[in-house]
C-alpha cells in the first residue's frame, strides 16, 4: 500500500509542476482576467493576444485612453470574474436577429454556451466565431436539443440587422448545416446587457470604435447556472460536449483561478505568483499520511489465526 499512496502524492507534484511550467511569467491565477485589446478600426493600433494584457500605450486611437503630454489614465477596467455556481440574469430582456424582443429566462432551457462578442469586431471575435462555427458540427451532441450557442454582442450601437448579417456569415457558409434555432445572434441595449454581463462575471470597456475585454466562452445549465468557463479563441469540440454535458447535469466545474491558486504563492519582490513546490510537496506528503493511516485503520488488520485443531 505504501508504493501507491506515494505515488499518488508524485502524481500530485507532477501535476502542479505541469501547470507551473506551463504557465505564464506574469500571474496564472489572473491570468484568465487579462482582457484582449481590440485596435478596432483604427489602423496601426496594436491588438493583444487572448488572455494577455496589451501594452501601455498600445490604444491610440482618437479620444482613446493616452494622449500625447497628456498624463497616463488608468485602464477601463476589464476582464472575468467567475462566477461558477451563481445565476445569470435571466430577466434581461435581449433582441433575435429578426428584431423580436426575448427574454433570457425563454432562451435557456438547455445547456446554453455564451459567446460574448460584438460584431463589428475584426479581431479576436471574428476568430472566435469563426472557430464556433468550425467546430460546432464536431461535438457530438444535438444542437438544440442537448446544448444552443448564444452570440450576444455587447455593443450597444449593433442591431438585429448586423446580427442577422454576421448569422448568415457563419451558419450558411463553415457551418452550414447546423439548426438556424440552436445559434442565436444576439442584441440589446446597454442596460440589459451590461446586467447579463455583470451576473456572469464578464466585464468590457468601450475604447473609441473599438472594446477592451476578454475572450471566454460561459456555460450555463438548463436552471441558469454558471457552470464552466472555456477561455480562448480557439475552443476545441470535445471541451464544449463536456462542459454542455456537465452543464446538462446541472454540475458546476472547480474555479480555474482556485485550482491553480493551490499552487502558487505571491512573490512580493517580483511582483508575481511563483510555483511554491514546499507547498505542494506539503500538500502531497499530507495526503499521503492521510491515506496511509486509513490503509492502517480500516485496511492492515491482519486476521485472526485460524484455531487450532484439538489435541489428543
Amino acid at each position: 500500500m505504501r508504493s501507491p499512496t506515494i505515488l499518488l502524492a508524485a502524481l500530485l507534484v507532477l501535476a502542479c509542476a505541469g501547470a507551473g511550467r506551463a504557465a505564464p511569467t506574469t500571474s496564472p491565477v489572473a491570468a484568465p482576467n487579462k482582457e484582449a485589446a481590440h485596435a478596432g478600426h483604427a489602423a496601426g493600433n496594436a491588438t493583444a493576444m487572448p488572455g494577455m494584457s496589451a501594452a501601455p500605450g498600445a490604444l491610440n486611437t482618437p479620444g482613446a485612453l493616452n494622449t500625447p503630454g497628456a498624463p497616463r489614465k488608468a485602464s477601463p477596467a476589464a476582464g472575468v470574474e467567475e462566477k461558477i455556481g451563481q445565476m445569470a440574469a435571466l430577466d434581461v430582456t435581449l433582441v433575435g436577429e429578426n428584431g423580436a424582443e426575448v427574454r433570457l429566462a425563454d432562451l435557456v432551457t438547455m445547456p446554453t454556451i455564451i459567446a460574448p462578442v460584438y460584431y463589428s469586431c475584426p479581431n479576436e471575435c471574428n476568430v472566435l466565431l469563426g472557430t464556433l462555427a468550425q467546430v460546432l458540427p464536431q461535438v457530438g451532441l444535438k444542437p438544440g436539443v442537448d446544448y444552443q450557442v448564444l452570440a450576444v454582442s455587447f455593443d450597444d450601437h449593433d442591431t438585429p440587422a448586423a446580427a442577422a448579417s454576421r448569422k448568415s456569415d457563419f451558419l450558411d457558409t463553415t457551418a452550414a448545416g447546423f439548426p438556424p434555432q440552436a445559434w442565436r445572434f444576439l442584441t440589446g441595449d446597454e442596460q440589459n446587457v451590461r446586467r447579463l454581463m455583470d451576473s456572469v462575471g464578464f466585464s468590457y470597456a468601450r475604447v473609441g470604435d473599438a472594446f477592451r475585454h476578454s475572450v471566454v466562452l460561459i456555460v450555463l445549465t438548463p436552471s441558469g447556472k454558471v457552470s464552466r468557463y472555456l477561455y480562448g479563441i480557439r475552443p476545441l469540440a470535445f471541451d464544449i460536449a463536456m462542459a454542455a454535458t456537465e452543464a446538462g447535469a446541472e454540475k458546476t466545474g472547480l474555479s480555474v483561478k482556485r485550482a491553480i491558486a493551490m499552487c502558487y504563492t505571491y512573490d512580493p519582490q517580483g511582483r508575481r505568483y511563483v510555483f511554491d513546490f514546499i507547498k505542494v510537496a506539503g500538500a502531497g506528503v499530507l495526503f499521503a499520511l492521510a491515506l496511509f493511516g486509513l490503509f492502517l485503520a480500516f485496511g492492515g488488520k491482519k486476521r485472526g489465526a485460524p484455531p487450532r485443531p484439538p489435541q489428543g
